[in-house]
């Protein structure tokens, strides 16, 4: 029979958990499209005017222009954006609360409630309102609670229009209707949850500034200001409100040219810089040794001093959130101190006159000046040993690169009034292997590091390391949609983000079968991303195990490119960007390794392996040149850095090779396939839709609990298998989880075994230290895997496993006779 599970109790315990925990971004209570039964905005006639006061901030004038632009879109129609009271039966009327002379006339004769609005951060309030303004018998009114609420009002109506945040980003066009209306059944409000919420442009030399240099900008020859623009209005559109911006040697640095900074501030995006680059400057571009000396604050401490102080000089009449601390030019290590006590007594100086010189030139009671402190790399070690960071900077937790978060905050560093952020990559340049062509980071990993994240505390600055901001449009907007609203979402998460997007892009028709291909793009590369495979054993793998891969990745890209033909014209580019473009492209990446590790037993494996190098290429030539017109010319590089896994197959066949022995008999089962709940008090198991191989990987809710004794073990929260063993004697027992990081203080991620009655349990302990050889496996085949032996008769037991400290995340259990081998480099075939 083998190993098998019985799931009836597992199936009730899903459908309880995932019940009314999801909602999408802003939530539907908002105004929707009602033919026939709502606000006239736009039809055959013309569209109604919008309404912007002449002492609005610029963004809310930019966003009047861009929900302009929307409804032309959708309607063919453009509004016109006054600033003068037309006489009109209807308009819309955009405007900040303390700012606008029409929106505190409304509050003041009581027709607007400004309740919601008030001491709210970037809130604002949808509501219609009749009789507003002399001459216009009603208004669809958007009041913000400062001039981004506002702007985020303007641009939750392009979205209830039906508008993409990636109309212009990923060609993404609206549906065109030639009536617009729109129901609001009442007055309706929204803010976000984390304070900051933005994107980390890195890595750019391969896509984005080629791209911008020339293509987009070439009067500039680089990412200047009209470039900046259209990334400030996608953050906007995206509900974001932070950005770092690129900083490769080769990008001229961001506040080099003031005019970049200007645009900044009309969009009214908050600058900030990442990890290495302290006090908004960009070292790469700006620091010159031979005018400025090193770049050491335990020997240049005046030449590093006059260098940061003149950027906050420039730049402090901006919103900005300034980074403290140090580390070396490039994102090095930092520079003096030779042993870690040295190091700490450094860097607590180095904080302490940033922070006098904000005192100094931003506000002299420094606490009210956004400061935040990355403990990225080595810097973590110095925070875990002991430096002091002063209670008002906010502490953003950094990933350890691969989407798990190396640190969450204690009940302690809960309590700190800068409360705490997090650093996030989809996309990243470094070891053990890069990750920058593709984007396979699935909405449901950042879903799970995210909530845990949220639930301890990290609520002050989100940031996404985007990369070259394409391909990773589907991971980006879950992000920061989720950053609006962190509990709206649950453990399945993921399936309703895609369900939702591809409605909203490609239509109720098609969008199902979109959601349906991303899902399937998500799980097939979550056990080993396309860009690591030069930097994993395949060839252990046997031919049918080979055959088993490659089939189910065959049948995705069947599947999407049959759905193109399908797809409306003007909807095929963007089809091709978000969807066909990177199924095709991992699936034929996946073809050429797959092939040439076995090509020394298969002559023709060498064939197939050239045609999926050379489709590859043609794909982002067409990517490049044969869509939107040439818009996206020089933005997708096929090799990024020219990686060896990128590299072009032999002209002639390696040397043969013998057939690897197939794998012993092993039996695999899911974990979130149990048989009963082994629940503490308060706590309980939740499979997370679309995580790890097994899809829906398990985890404990809530997330933090406290850690548990081993010989305490019964206590912890467990759950309870049914399994059929087939063999009699020595068994060995794999149990894989993601590799994810510790969140108590010990930073362990342990779980215990037993079986039938025993009392005694086994105990592994799956945490590797960040840049461990055990740490770069895991990333690498994204799982840990622990090992415990057993003597078991054959026929049916129970099997207990224990979670014994919080954070731990299981995914497949495997059972096989005699000594444990490694777990399976893939899952048996793409979904």
């Amino acid at each position: 029979m083998g190993f098998s599970v019985l799931l009836a109790g597992a199936r009730s315990c899903c459908g309880i958990l995932l019940v009314g925990l999801l909602l999408p971004l802003m939530a539907e209570e908002g105004p929707v499209l009602a033919p026939g039964g709502g606000i006239l905005l736009a039809d055959g006639n013309g569209a109604v005017p919008i309404l912007v006061a002449p002492a609005e901030a610029e963004v809310v004038r930019i966003a009047g222009r861009l929900l302009a632009e929307d409804l032309e879109a959708v309607s063919g129609q453009r509004p016109a954006v006054v600033a003068a009271l037309p006489a009109a039966p209807m308009a819309v009327l955009l405007g900040t609360l303390g700012t606008s002379p029409w929106i505190d006339a409304l509050v003041a004769r009581g027709a607007l409630d400004a309740t919601p609005l008030r001491g709210t951060w970037e809130g604002y309030v949808l509501a219609v309102v009749p009789q507003p303004l002399p001459g216009v018998a009603k208004a669809l009114v958007v009041a913000g609670s400062d001039r981004r609420g506002t702007a985020y009002g303007a641009l939750h109506l392009s979205r209830a229009m039906g508008v993409s945040p990636w109309r212009w980003w990923a060609d993404a066009v609206p549906v065109r209707r030639p009536v617009v209306e729109l129901a609001l059944a009442a007055p309706f409000h929204d803010h976000p949850a984390v304070r900051y919420r933005g994107i980390f442009l890195n890595d750019e030399d391969w896509g984005l500034r080629p791209w911008a240099a020339t293509t987009y900008e070439p009067e500039v020859g680089n990412l200047g200001p009209k470039t900046y623009a259209r990334i400030c209005e996608l953050v906007l559109r995206l509900g974001g409100n932070c950005l770092w911006p690129a900083m490769h040697p080769g990008s001229t640095a961001f506040h080099q040219d003031p005019r970049t900074s200007k645009v900044a501030d009309d969009y009214a995006i908050v600058m900030g810089s990442s990890h290495c680059e302290p006090m908004l400057r960009n070292n790469v571009g700006e620091w010159d040794k031979k005018t400025r000396g090193d770049y050491n604050y335990e020997t240049n401490a005046s030449g590093v001093g006059a260098y940061w102080r003149e950027r906050v000089a420039a730049n402090r009449a901006y919103e900005n959130v300034y980074t403290l601390g140090m580390r070396g030019l490039h994102d090095g290590a930092m520079a003096g101190g030779k042993s870690r006590d040295d190091k700490l007594a450094l860097m607590t100086r180095i904080i302490a006159d940033q922070r006098a010189m904000l005192a100094e030139l931003v506000h002299p009671a420094v606490e009210r000046v956004p400061q935040i402190i990355i403990p990225y790399k080595e810097v973590l070690g110095l925070y875990q040993a002991g430096l002091t960071v002063p209670d008002d900077v906010t502490l953003v937790w950094p990933d350890d690169n691969h989407g798990y978060i190396r640190h969450f905050s204690t009940p302690q560093e809960q309590q700190r009034p800068g409360g705490a952020g997090v650093y996030y990559h989809a996309s990243y340049w470094g070891g053990p292997a890069d990750y920058l062509w593709l984007c396979t980071t699935p909405p449901a990993l950042v879903w799970q590091e995210m909530s845990k994240a949220w639930r301890t505390g990290a609520r002050t600055l989100w940031m996404l390391n985007v990369g070259d901001i394409k391909p990773a449009e589907i991971t980006t907007e879950f992000f920061l949609r989720l950053a609006w609203h962190p509990e709206a979402w649950g453990p399945d998460a993921q399936a309703v983000y895609l369900a939702d997007v591809a409605r909203r892009t490609f239509g109720a028709d098609l969008g199902p079968a979109v959601a349906a291909l991303l899902e399937a793009y998500f799980h097939a590369h979550q056990g080993v991303r396309p860009e690591f495979l030069a930097s994993v054993p395949l060839a252990t793998l046997t031919d049918a195990e080979i055959d088993a891969r490659l089939a189910g990745l065959d049948a995705q890209v069947a599947r999407a490119e049959a759905l193109e033909a399908r797809v409306p014209p003007d909807l095929r580019d963007a089809y091709f960007q978000l969807v066909l473009y990177p199924i095709r492209g991992a699936a034929l990446l996946n073809r050429k390794h797959l092939d040439l590790a076995r090509a020394g037993r298969q002559p023709a494996a060498l064939g197939r392996a050239q045609a999926a190098h050379a489709a590859i290429l043609a794909d982002a030539q067409r990517f490049n040149r044969g869509i939107a017109g040439g818009k996206w010319n020089r933005m997708m590089d096929p090799a990024p850095r020219k990686q060896a896994v990128f590299a072009a197959p032999p002209a002639t066949a390696p040397a043969a090779t013998p057939a690897p022995v197939p794998a012993v008999d092993r039996r695999t089962v899911d974990a979130r396939a149990w048989n009963r709940v082994l629940a503490r008090p308060g706590l309980t198991w939740a499979p997370i839709a679309g995580l790890g191989r097994s899809g829906a990987a398990v985890r404990v809710e809530p997330p933090a609990f406290a850690a548990v004794d081993p010989a305490q073990a019964a206590e912890a929260p467990g759950l309870e298998y049914a399994v059929e063993v087939p063999w009699s004697g020595a068994v060995a027992l794999t149990i894989t989880a993601l590799p994810t990081h510790g969140m108590g203080e010990s930073h362990r991620q342990r779980y215990a075994v037993a079986w039938d009655d025993e009392t005694a349990v086994q105990v592994v302990d799956l945490e590797a230290g960040e840049y461990s050889a055990p740490w770069k496996a895991n990333v690498l085949r994204g799982q840990a895997a622990g090992v415990t032996s057993h003597t078991l008769t054959a026929g049916r037991h129970r099997l207990r496993v224990y979670a014994l400290d919080p954070g731990l995340v299981l995914d497949q259990f495997h059972l096989q006779p005699g000594p444990a081998t490694a777990p399976p480099l893939f899952p048996v075939a793409a979904p």
